[in-house]
């Protein structure tokens, strides 16, 4: 069941009107996701912006915008006569972006910590102490 104001184009498209969250940066968002996660592959053609915005009932505008956002991110681009389709070579554009937010999440961990009285030492030990379990999950699902 779609919630009202929720439209759905394609399993990677899910707007919702009603979020507060402008609607290019939904489209911008879910795209970059699909990619990231291998919905979407180099070489994939993205709808028309005509076709997206009558079926989302929203300005071609919209569209235009969250596409030139994917494109100057490196994520799409414009091939003339075919339209706009998932670059190539995005798998590293994708994993990039992956190490910015990690290193994002790094900063605002060891802030929070900070705030907390936590030291740099117990973070280290909580921090060697998830690298050391790694090679055992890895072990155990091999």
């Amino acid at each position: 069941m779609i919630q009202a104001g929720v439209i759905r184009v394609a399993v990677w498209i899910d707007i919702d009107s009603r979020s507060g969250v402008p609607i290019y940066v939904q489209l911008v968002s879910q795209v970059r996701h699909a990619v990231e996660v291998g919905g979407l592959g180099p070489g994939e053609k993205l709808p028309t912006v005509r076709g997206l915005a009558e079926e989302l009932a929203i300005a071609p505008n919209t569209i235009v915008k969250a596409y030139n956002e994917l494109q100057r991110e490196g994520l799409v681009e414009s091939r003339p006569g075919v339209g706009t389709v998932v670059a190539e070579g995005v798998a590293e554009v994708a994993r990039e972006g992956k190490r910015r937010a990690i290193f994002e999440r790094l900063r605002l961990l060891v802030r929070d910590a900070a705030a907390l009285g936590i030291t740099e030492d117990d973070l280290w030990e909580g921090l060697d102490s998830e690298f050391e379990r790694i090679p055992r999950e890895r072990g155990a699902e091999g």
